[in-house]
């Protein structure tokens, strides 16, 4: 039902047509969870710091979640979906207040359960432009500030991630679809006409003839096409077999193997050809034979699977490259990386990168990736020496020359090129900190057909190069920042505990001097945890085990418990009341005793917003324990629970004292 409010009109567009077609094609909707796409909204709600995080596809009728964390529903309808709103979003769509927008505000999503406030998503695309669905976070609070400047980054690529892998699924399914279309069309040859016209007429497929005792091979005219060969309809097998890469000469067939009938029938290889340069070839083909089982003729079909063979390629090597940076550390690591992953995808022969002066126009390249027998460029070059170019770069534009001779940019260049080896060339500039300092390159020594699918491949990398390089110095900076706040936390701590020395001193009692020392202690260990994790978090058991550690209990107690994680404010709680039941069972409890042992147990009870964190410390083994008469300050904050809300339970059984405390995991969790 369409509101008053609402003035947009459901309307079934084209665009709407091509995303039902592309999810039919990816087949993914209704299937079963997938470890990448579960650890992408992880990171995805981690990252962002948001308790949904979900990714959608979007249907005719409904929305339909393949990974989710913190929304139950496996579906929605489609009047519920916000998601669908990113799908012409050019960039994130970032809604910071659900309840103000017009889109949303009547969405019952909003209104009712779960009362979702805030909502940031990015488009899942194709490669073909089309949006299929989202990864979006989604917040029960408003966020007048949105998203920092890296959570979206984070964000964006974790979407770009998705939307490889959906190509990488899109590109097998075609794959098996081209086998399964290959073997219907071998079997029709075998059957019906040798000539597999049929075959031909199917789109873009090639047939032959060979005759094994001359050599002699009939070919289709797209036969010919595929080899880039005059369509004389004759040739002799040696003719193509001179084009065979060298990395696969002996893969296809031979004269021997075709003469004895052990020839592979079914087998991918690479052909050099003269304009068009490497081109990856998928043959079909079957023997003929004398009633003896003689080999008389080798038939069978050629097909161009070049665009699918680095199709696959580049969605492989894009995924790669996201997991191997994420684990370097060193700008130049990373450029060295991506060009060698680079080369590999596009079948260069050399690939690298090199510290650039942009004032000097120089370039001091650093030993590079090279095929065999391919020369090294190490050292200094002048970027004018070889075209103009350096403009193009400095304007912080990817640079690919298909052909240097004839390039405006490089043919007058061109001999210099050619006498290094280069007749085309990929230089991608990487910026750091606004200046023009690295440039990754690649190159060929013969003609590559580029494809805009290629184009599109280099500058996806030169993306993702920056975007590492960005993070690299974001978490320089966030540790920088971390060292010196733990620097002066741990000063400000020992200030206050050689003060606190100093005015007890005249003290008689040192008992309430020694716990409130401990007690300080206990807060600068909680510290601690919280720097170590940017001050976002901190784990439950490592406040335990911190608190255990730091009296020296950790043979005697037990803790057991899932992975849960609590806000700063929780953190610190969590770690006094701890700090004071381990002193008081120190003291009077089971740890007073060699024998006694503490069990540390924690779940969550209810879900959403009902969820209740129950903490359990249980005493054994220890002497008899009895309710103390009067109540000191260590009683006082026990009873007083996690982030001082209450919710205690304390009883004194005869194996030992059992303290039970409750309190909502939704302000545990809170960011303030």
């Amino acid at each position: 039902m369409i509101r008053d409010s609402e003035p947009e009109v459901s309307v079934f567009s084209a665009s709407d047509m091509e995303r039902l077609e592309a999810l039919e094609e990816l087949q993914i909707i209704e299937s079963g969870p997938e470890p990448v796409f579960d650890d992408v909204v992880q990171i995805a709600s981690t990252v962002c710091k948001a308790p949904v995080a979900l990714i959608s596809f979007v249907q005719e009728e409904r929305q339909w979640f393949k990974a989710r964390i913190g929304f139950p529903p496996t579906e929605t309808p489609i009047d519920q979906s916000v998601c669908r709103y990113s799908l012409n979003s050019e960039d994130l769509l970032i809604i910071p207040d659900l309840t103000k927008d017009p889109r949303t505000s009547n969405n019952t999503l909003v209104t009712q359960a779960p009362f979702i406030r805030f909502y940031a998503g990015a488009r899942l695309i194709l490669s073909d432009g089309v949006a299929v669905g989202a990864l979006c976070v989604i917040d029960h609070v408003p966020r007048p500030e949105g998203l920092t400047q890296e959570q979206r980054s984070v964000l964006k690529a974790l979407a770009g991630q998705i939307s490889a892998h959906l190509e990488l699924r899109r590109a097998a399914n075609r794959q098996r679809e081209l086998l399964e279309r290959q073997k219907q069309i071998n079997a029709m040859m075998r059957d019906s006409v040798r000539t597999a016209l049929t075959a031909q007429e199917a789109g873009r497929i090639g047939t032959f003839e060979l005759d094994i005792e001359t050599g002699n091979i009939k070919v289709s005219a797209e036969f010919c096409r595929i080899f880039d060969v005059p369509p004389v309809g004759r040739y002799h097998a040696r003719d193509f077999e001179k084009m065979l890469h060298p990395d696969d000469r002996g893969r296809e067939s031979s004269e021997e193997t075709r003469k004895n009938g052990t020839a592979v029938t079914t087998v991918d290889y690479r052909i050099v050809t003269a304009s068009r340069g490497v081109r990856w070839v998928s043959r079909q083909a079957t023997f003929e034979r004398d009633e003896s089982g003689k080999p008389l003729k080798l038939l069978g079909t050629v097909q161009d699977i070049t665009q699918q063979r680095r199709a696959t390629q580049r969605i492989r090597t894009l995924l790669e490259l996201g997991d191997r940076l994420r684990d370097l550390n060193d700008v130049e690591e990373i450029a060295l990386t991506a060009a060698e992953l680079m080369a590999h995808a596009l079948d260069a022969t050399r690939a690298g990168f090199g510290v650039v002066d942009p004032v000097r126009e120089t370039v001091m390249m650093q030993p590079e990736w090279r095929a065999p027998g391919v020369s090294s460029l190490s050292g200094k070059h002048y970027f004018r020496d070889y075209g103009s170019y350096i403009d193009d770069l400095k304007g912080g534009m990817s640079v690919v020359i298909s052909d240097v001779t004839t390039d405006a940019r490089t043919r007058d260049k061109a001999d210099a090129l050619l006498s290094l080896g280069i007749r085309q060339l990929v230089n991608v500039p990487i910026f750091d900190q606004g200046k023009f300092a690295l440039v990754v390159f690649v190159h060929h020594c013969d003609l590559f057909e580029w494809m805009e699918d290629d184009l599109a491949f280099v500058r996806s990398f030169g993306d993702r190069i920056q975007s590492a390089i960005g993070r690299l110095r974001a978490e320089a900076e966030q540790n920088m920042l971390n060292r010196e706040i733990g620097h002066r936390l741990k000063n400000a701590f020992a200030m206050v505990q050689a003060l606190a020395k100093q005015t007890l001193r005249p003290v008689q009692d040192r008992g309430p001097v020694l716990n409130f020392e401990q007690r300080l202690q206990a807060l600068s260990s909680a510290h601690d945890i919280l720097l170590g994790n940017n001050w976002a978090n901190a784990d439950v058991r490592t406040a335990l085990l911190r608190v255990v550690d730091t009296l020296g209990m950790t043979e005697q107690v037990e803790i057991r418990g899932r992975d849960i994680s609590v806000n700063p404010k929780g953190a610190l709680s969590l770690s006094l009341l701890l700090h004071e039941l381990t002193t008081n069972a120190v003291k009077y409890g089971s740890l007073s005793s060699v024998h006694g042992r503490v069990l540390v147990s924690w779940d969550v009870q209810g879900e959403r917003e009902d969820a209740v964190l129950r903490l359990i410390w249980r005493e054994t083994g220890g002497p008899p324990v009895v309710q103390p008469q009067s109540k000191g300050f260590g009683s006082r904050l026990i009873s007083m629970g996690l982030l001082g809300t209450g919710g205690v339970s304390t009883r004194y059984l005869d194996q030992g004292l059992e303290v039970e405390m409750t309190a909502s995991l939704v302000q545990l969790q809170q960011v303030a």
